[in-house]
């Protein structure tokens, strides 16, 4: 019997130690009460680092080491979150949008890390033009909570969504995750405010450590997800298979998507399935809940595609 497990992660909040409302430790225990297993505090060019005794460590979720390498050209605001990064990272004061996010990715592998290309759509700052020029990345933001991040796109600006399927349509090997963003955590929880609890990872390892978590990321062992819950997930050259976990009232549709963000097919239910054909370059899949959230695995790649 399988021993993998999931395990539901934020990859990207602030404290007080950039621009947050509330003390890291208290972040942390917000998480912990809600159900997460780990969690990224990833303060703007601060490595934020907690340390306490056992019994306030146990209020806490697994905390992976973080930071929002955060630059900026005039008015467009460049991130790129690293994960698991060993030492603080400087971020670029290049003065070209690939450049800047070129040396942030580059600086952040050198400190141990993976990267993270964050909200693209913020101030409509880049997309996959510049992305494509971008080497190293990992990750991309698809979802992420702030209410002004504009991840659904407009105005002939594509949804971020639209800018992955680009990106995986030119050949980049790029997971897509959701994120919270959050750093109002006093107050009311209001749309217009950047509150927690609106997208996560589910990330599937045997060990719950740092290590295990991040290398399951790195393969893709993962869907992300703004409520949407699977209780299964098989994807082979031969069939993907999803099992969801229903919620009370909620009816569900799965589109299968591939290359060019092409519809291959559509499926309702709980358990939907797609069978692969020789043509298919990727594989997708969204799950779209009747309550209005939504998962996303990461894309099969097809042999030859």
């Amino acid at each position: 019997m399988s021993s993998l497990k999931w395990f539901k992660g934020n990859l990207h909040t602030h404290s007080t130690n950039s621009d947050g409302d509330t003390e890291p430790e208290h972040v942390a225990e917000w998480y912990h009460d809600h159900g997460y297993d780990f969690l990224v505090l990833s303060d703007h060019n601060h490595l934020t680092v907690l340390d306490a005794p056992p019994a306030e460590q146990a209020k806490w979720p697994l905390l992976v080491r973080g930071e929002e390498i955060t630059s900026a050209i005039g008015e467009k605001p460049l991130h790129v979150n690293g994960y698991g990064v060993e030492r603080l990272v400087e971020p670029s004061t290049a003065d070209s949008v690939v450049q800047v996010l070129q040396e942030n990715v580059d600086r952040i592998r050198e400190a141990g890390g993976m990267a993270s290309i964050n909200h693209p759509n913020f101030r409509w700052a880049f997309d996959d033009r510049e992305l494509r020029q971008v080497d190293g990345y990992t990750f991309m933001e698809i979802f992420n909570g702030h209410p002004w991040t504009n991840d659904e796109g407009g105005g002939g600006r594509s949804s971020t969504v639209g800018i992955w399927d680009r990106l995986l349509s030119a050949g980049k090997q790029v997971w897509g995750i959701a994120v919270d963003d959050a750093h109002h955590f006093q107050g009311e929880f209001l749309f217009d405010r950047c509150n927690p609890g609106r997208g996560w990872v589910q990330v599937r390892t045997e060990d719950f450590t740092q290590p295990a978590l991040l290398s399951a990321m790195d393969r893709g062992d993962f869907y992300a997800s703004t409520g949407v819950t699977l209780s299964d997930l098989r994807m082979t050259q031969h069939e993907v298979v999803l099992e969801i976990e229903p919620e009370r009232e909620a009816l569900y549709t799965t589109v299968f998507t591939g290359k060019h963000g092409q519809l291959l097919d559509s499926a309702d239910g709980l358990a939907p399935r797609y069978r692969p054909s020789r043509l298919d370059v990727y594989i997708r899949a969204t799950v779209y809940s009747s309550r209005g959230t939504r998962a996303w695995t990461q894309p099969l790649f097809m042999p030859g595609g």
